[in-house]
C-alpha cells in the first residue's frame, strides 16, 4: 500500500486575502522526474482564488509575508504568495 505524499501548490494572489484573484500558479507533484512546465499559452487553472483550493482540500502551510504596498512594475515580485499542501497517495 502506498504512503501519502506531499503535493505542493504555490499560488500568487492580487492581495493577501484568500478570496483575492489568483494571478500565478505552480503545482509541484512528488513523482520522480517531475518538472514544472512553462508555456506561452494561456492555461486553464483549476482555481480562481486561494479559497477555491481550500474548498478542494488543500491546506495553507505559509501565508504571504505582508509588506507595504508596492508598484510591481519596478520589482520582480508577483502578487502575494501562498504555499499550500495536500497529502495524497500519488502514482509514480
Amino acid at each position: 500500500m502506498s504512503q501519502p505524499r506531499q503535493r505542493l501548490l504555490y499560488l500568487h494572489a492580487r492581495t493577501p486575502s484568500v478570496f483575492s484573484d489568483i494571478i500565478g500558479l505552480t503545482q509541484i507533484e512528488p513523482t520522480a522526474g517531475f518538472r514544472v512546465e512553462i508555456s506561452a499559452e494561456a492555461l486553464e487553472w483549476p482555481y480562481k482564488t486561494v479559497h477555491d483550493a481550500l474548498v478542494d482540500g488543500w491546506q495553507i502551510v505559509q501565508f504571504p509575508h505582508l509588506q507595504a504596498p508596492f508598484d510591481d512594475r519596478e520589482l520582480d515580485v508577483v502578487g502575494y504568495e501562498f504555499i499550500l499542501q495536500k497529502m495524497e497517495v500519488v502514482d509514480g
